[in-house]
């Protein structure tokens, strides 16, 4: 995952965030009060919600290959 912060007007960021490196067609956009610490912090709760809520879109590890069921 790839992300980028702009501070807009009244000290808003937002927060962008793309999982193209990991092969996966999604991004996601937030603004974010309070500047980019604010973002920063932000960044994994955004993050872990964007792969809960879109969890069909990541490939499950283990689930590939020819092992016994």
């Amino acid at each position: 995952m790839t992300y980028t912060i702009a501070i807009g007007e009244d000290n808003v960021a937002v927060l962008r965030v793309d999982f193209a490196d990991e092969g996966v067609d999604l991004q996601g956009e937030i603004k974010v009060p309070g500047g980019e610490g604010k973002a920063l912090a932000y960044l994994p709760i955004f993050e872990a919600d964007l792969r809960r809520n879109f969890s069909y879109l990541f490939p499950v590890e283990g689930t590939e290959g020819g092992g016994e069921a």
